[in-house]
């Protein structure tokens, strides 16, 4: 079961709330008299132009990219955008989005995400889709932090993995919205690389753990959102909590999932840029699968860590980023944050890690980024390229 909560870093490092102004300029102006660079007319050319226009129906842009981590290799593959307005939603300020991720590696990982937020009826609805199919090689380390931080548990393998969330969100009164959702998640794994096969040996009893299974279930949303840009906000306040009841065939057993997200974006005005804020806590009760049990790392939170390699029944992590636009599209941040995992929420400070980093930011199109970050965790160092903000 989940115990009460005790994690005072992560209410301290939400403390520093303000009032925010308007716009947010950037570090140097851009002369009225200047022309496009040669990387502005690049992406101009597939799309990326850094505007919106309506009158297209689908505004597109179509963005070719490169990659490189240590499980998938080298890779590439093409990111596909689309900003548009609903019939209902032609006078809402924000455009609806999505964003389309195909990628395929030298070590033949493929798999493509799919990122969809629709404003309907003024904004007063919302309908969210994420989905993602992939194939390609995963890390595990067991879980608890005393196994995930043991180098020589790493078991390197292939996992197919398809999932898909959809969401509905109704807004009841000024910036409060109640709403529903469901997921559903199948997982295959096969082709563990242990022992002698990877670097440090590899714990090939761990592999025991990774039984494919399929999880369904359903869940409600409170959410209070005044952010003025969902996909790139310069000021406003997120609080969204998740209440979700699920069940796996692998137990033949129901489980509980509890998340919880506070974000708050103050333009620094007279100083230049954003400051973010940003506390996440994801609990559990229940016989949870091990593919569904809270982790950290990836590229959108603890930048620096491999995605899946810390996990347990309950996590919690704080990060701030200052973001700075500093001319023309180009723009950069910096960040740092906490995180922890543990099987009970008492747990949570025993065992902090720590992340830090650096990225580029290009704007595309309307108000959504290009970006590429380096992470920096305590023993390793990650690059992503990505599309839209970490939060």
């Amino acid at each position: 079961m989940v115990k009460g909560i005790n994690c005072s870093w992560l209410a301290s490092a939400l403390a520093l709330l303000s009032c925010s102004s308007l716009a947010v300029e950037p570090l140097f102006q851009t002369p009225a008299d200047a022309e496009p660079t040669f990387v502005d007319k690049a992406f101009d050319f597939v799309g990326a132009d850094g505007g919106f226009d309506p009158d297209k129906g689908v505004d597109m842009s179509y963005i070719p990219s490169v990659f490189y981590n240590p499980e998938q290799e080298f890779g590439g593959g093409a990111l596909i955008i689309g900003l548009y307005k609903a019939d209902s939603a032609m006078d809402f300020e924000q455009p609806s989005s999505f964003v389309v991720n195909a990628y395929v590696s030298t070590n033949l990982s493929v798999g493509v995400t799919f990122d969809n937020i629709t404003f309907l009826n003024n904004g007063n609805n919302r309908f969210e889709i994420d989905a993602e199919i992939h194939d390609e090689p995963v890390v595990y380390y067991g879980r608890g932090y005393d196994s995930t931080s043991v180098d020589d548990n790493k078991v390197l393998y292939t996992e197919t993995l398809v999932t898909l969330t959809p969401r509905w969100y109704h807004r009841m009164a000024d910036n409060w919205f109640v709403g529903l959702g469901g997921n559903i998640t199948y997982v295959d794994t096969r082709d563990p690389e242990v022992g002698d096969e990877v670097n440090n040996g590899g714990n090939p009893i761990l592999f025991n753990d990774l039984e494919s299974n399929t999880s369904a279930g359903g869940f409600v949303t409170l959410l209070y959102d005044s952010r003025n840009y969902v996909e790139n906000t310069e000021r406003g306040t997120l609080l969204q909590a998740d209440f979700g009841a699920y069940y796996s065939d692998l137990n033949s057993d129901s489980f509980g999932k509890y998340d919880i997200e506070l974000a708050h974006f103050i333009d620094l005005e007279p100083v230049p840029g954003v400051l973010a804020l940003q506390g996440q806590g994801k609990f559990t009760s229940g016989d949870v699968p091990w593919n569904k049990l809270p982790d950290l790392g990836g590229a959108y939170s603890m930048r620096g860590y491999i995605l899946g390699r810390y996990r347990d029944e309950q996590m919690a992590m704080v990060q701030a980023e200052y973001r700075l636009p500093i001319y023309r599209r180009w723009g950069s941040v910096f960040w740092a944050g906490l995180g922890s995992v543990g099987e009970d929420v008492d747990q949570l400070s025993d065992d902090v890690l720590t992340t830090y980093g650096l990225g580029l930011r290009y704007r595309l199109k309307g108000r959504i980024n290009l970006r590429a970050d380096l992470g920096f965790g305590e023993d390793e160092t990650l690059f992503y390229f990505n599309v839209n903000e970490v939060f």
